[in-house]
């Protein structure tokens, strides 16, 4: 009888035990999400387009208020800007870092707090670039790549991203040299316009990018609309506020030539790159050179200013950086230090003997070069050298 028991007991335990095995095999081994992020912040597999998160209507008017300054060419395909280095390690939120480091760009352009963990591609760490398709039509590609021995072209890795239209963070670093990133991008328009990048800058941090037909630029760096300008503005001035502008300005006195007439029997029109190659111009204590080529394709050479404390000392270099003609306007960047830039396209004139240069500040940004004075709109700067 014992053994009887004894003997149903075992069967009805090895009986628990195989209907606990089958559940076993039968559930499935779990499936990582699609979009899965390594914990260095690095992606383990292709990120396609299907990101779920939603924007605010500050953030999408802001994004299509950039895209409308892309429409000027059929050859521009996106924007991009160079956002600085991350360091290794660094454990503050993307968010933060951006708003310490590029609060201005951030509150003009809100969207770009609002791109999502999802298409914040690479490491984590590097140069941070930001890409930003022409539409919502124009496809964008990330891939990785990798540089074997002196081979001009590198070999295609692994894709990170895939989609159309959204804007994407990206860390880039490089194996030997900043000349060879570890990263390439293709965006293509729906009209096949087609544009491969490798991302990399130059000595003054501005994106070097493929140029189209007749030079134009393909990728529009909008770096500028976060640029810290000469000017003091108060804390609560913006140049929306109600058609008032920095100093008590009207947007009527910042019209193209309002303040200023060419004096009587005088012609003066917009110079050309070429009229404004290899000269040097003098402007109170200030002396600006401006060179021709020096290797950027984006620009028309590089612009230096030097300022004499006083009469008989030496002239001293105060800034340097990059200039070109964009119609009537003169662009330039000028740089004090890594992280201090003024930039602006200045409407510009320049007499029949070509002697004299008329500069006026940014009827856009308000931004003015250094060698204006307080409330100055505009300053003339006289030939000493070209």
């Amino acid at each position: 009888m014992k053994t009887t028991y004894l003997r149903r007991v075992l069967s009805a335990l090895l009986c628990a035990i195989l209907l606990l095995g089958l559940a076993a095999c039968g559930e499935k081994a779990p499936t990582p999400p699609k979009d899965e992020v390594s914990t260095a912040g690095g992606k383990t597999g292709l990120q396609e387009d299907s990101d779920p998160e939603t924007t605010s209507e500050e953030g999408a008017e802001s994004l299509a208020w950039l895209r409308s300054d892309m429409t000027d060419s059929s050859q521009t395909t996106g924007g991009v800007t160079y956002l600085g280095h991350r360091d290794q390690g660094d454990t503050v939120p993307l968010s933060n870092w951006m708003k310490t480091h590029w609060m201005g760009l951030v509150d003009t352009l809100p969207f770009m707090l609002e791109i999502s963990r999802q298409r914040t591609l690479g490491p984590g760490y590097g140069d941070l670039y930001c890409i930003v398709p022409r539409d919502g039509d124009t496809s964008l590609t990330v891939e990785r790549v990798a540089w074997k021995g002196s081979a001009a072209t590198p070999v295609a890795g692994e894709t990170l991203y895939q989609g159309d239209g959204k804007p994407v963070f990206l860390f880039v670093n490089f194996e030997t040299s900043r000349e060879k990133p570890d990263t390439r991008i293709t965006l293509v328009t729906k009209d096949g316009v087609k544009v491969v990048w490798y991302p990399v800058s130059d000595e003054y941090d501005v994106p070097v990018v493929p140029a189209g037909k007749g030079g134009e630029p393909m990728l529009m760096d909008f770096s500028i609309f976060g640029v810290v300008t000469g000017l003091d503005y108060p804390q609560d001035w913006s140049p929306q506020d109600q058609g008032a502008t920095q100093n008590g300005w009207t947007e009527e006195e910042w019209r193209w030539g309002e303040e200023w007439q060419p004096p009587a029997g005088t012609e003066w029109l917009p110079p050309t790159d070429q009229g404004l190659a290899r000269t040097t111009w003098l402007c109170g204590p200030w002396m600006m050179d401006m060179s021709w080529g020096d290797g950027d394709p984006n620009y028309s050479g590089a612009v230096t200013l030097y300022y004499q404390e006083s009469a008989g000392q030496l002239y001293e270099l105060c800034y340097s950086g990059v200039w070109r003609m964009e119609g009537d306007r003169l662009c330039m960047k000028l740089f004090a230090s890594s992280d201090f830039c003024i930039q602006g396209r200045y409407p510009v004139l320049i007499d029949a003997s070509g002697e004299h240069l008329h500069v006026e500040a940014d009827p856009d940004t308000y931004s003015c070069p250094p060698f204006f004075d307080d409330d100055m709109l505009y300053r003339d700067l006289t030939l000493t050298y070209g």
